[in-house]
């Protein structure tokens, strides 16, 4: 680890800086339709900087949210699942061939195996961009580490769809799997949401909707990487850390002025923002499920992910935190510098999810 004026800086990302000549999205015009295309970039070339795993099968499915817009869900089934899968079915066939007796031995295999968990992946984007084809390779990942399926809904984003619309359409997806989990062979009672950046944020708005709408069975869990949790996070641009922000106080402003409709800071508060759009604003966090979260200490979103824990700590909820020295947001991929690969600590993140989920 390098340090300077202070600052933890690790030694990868440090030369990620030493070759770029800035990359934050404050460089880029203020206009909505060029961010998210830029944001797109970013993410799409950091997902696809990682090998996709081998026999990884997509399946397109559909709902439809909690106002009746279709809704298109993928997902993700990694190898690991499919082997499961094909023992499973063909211990059946073993079974129906032995005959009567044979059928009573199969029905008792299939009481001693426990259904599967399942993740609901919310793709990150700063509110206001994002798709899953985008984050394709993050997604995939995840299914591949945890050995788990994914379902990752392609939820409406801003500014075209200011909040609640996101929220409904992850919690509808919920609703849909829960209700569908004999056809996939998951247990409703291990459904976990996971979100990444903007993803996590309305993932934790989503948690506290399921919690508040007394969702049955509750969530298993609730995984946030780098989780975008408070409208409020704000800097001034003499902060030290400015520099090393790949996600900056402007760009994160404007991505929850359209997400609140367009809502000025001045006129945000307790009454005006739910806590189901900005999970930082929630008075109680009780009653929400286990936690994990992870995010680098050169994130702009680091405090307020801090801060999120604690409270759920002193709100009796068991919280996993990873807090990763010197890292950016967004530090699972090259962050777009063109044959720079992901760095040490993308796996330990990673690998500290993958644990955590597996363990539900």
């Amino acid at each position: 680890m390098t340090s300077k004026m202070g600052i933890v800086v690790d030694p990868e990302y440090a030369q990620i800086l030493a070759k770029s000549s800035g990359q934050s999205g404050d460089n880029i015009t203020t206009d909505v339709l060029a961010i998210r295309a830029w944001t797109n970039a970013l993410i799409e070339a950091a997902s696809k900087a990682h090998p996709y795993p081998e026999g990884m099968r997509e399946s397109t499915h559909s709902t439809t949210s909690l106002d009746g817009t279709i809704l298109h869900i993928t997902r993700f089934l990694p190898l690991s699942v499919q082997k499961e899968e094909a023992e499973a079915a063909a211990e059946a066939a073993a079974g129906a061939e032995a005959g009567k007796d044979g059928g009573a031995d199969k029905k008792d295999k299939k009481a001693k195996r426990r259904p599967k968990r399942a993740v609901v992946f919310v793709f990150g984007g700063g509110m206001i961009s994002g798709t899953v084809q985008a984050s394709r390779g993050f997604i995939a990942a995840v299914a591949e580490n945890s050995q788990t399926q994914v379902f990752a809904p392609q939820y409406r984003i801003a500014p075209e769809h200011p909040y609640h619309a996101g929220v409904d359409d992850v919690y509808a997806t919920i609703q849909w799997l829960q209700r569908s989990a004999a056809d996939f062979d998951v247990d409703p009672k291990r459904v976990i949401i996971m979100g990444q950046s903007a993803g996590g944020g309305v993932a934790a708005g989503v948690a506290l909707m399921a919690r508040d709408k007394g969702l049955d069975p509750p969530l298993a869990g609730q995984c946030l990487r780098y989780p975008m949790l408070d409208d409020r996070t704000w800097y001034p641009e003499s902060d030290p850390r400015n520099k090393y922000w790949t996600w900056s106080v402007a760009a994160n402003d404007m991505g929850w002025t359209y997400y609140l409709g367009g809502l000025k800071k001045e006129d945000r508060n307790e009454e005006t923002v739910p806590c189901y759009a900005v999970p930082a604003r929630a008075k109680d966090l009780r009653g929400l499920p286990p936690t994990q979260i992870g995010v680098g200490s050169l994130d702009l979103f680091k405090d307020e992910n801090l801060d999120y824990a604690a409270r759920l700590v002193k709100a009796d909820v068991g919280v996993e935190f990873h807090l990763y020295p010197g890292m950016p947001h967004g530090f699972d991929g090259p962050h777009g510098f063109t044959g720079v690969p992901a760095m040490r600590l993308t796996g330990e993140m990673w690998e500290d999810e993958a644990r955590w989920i597996m363990k539900l």
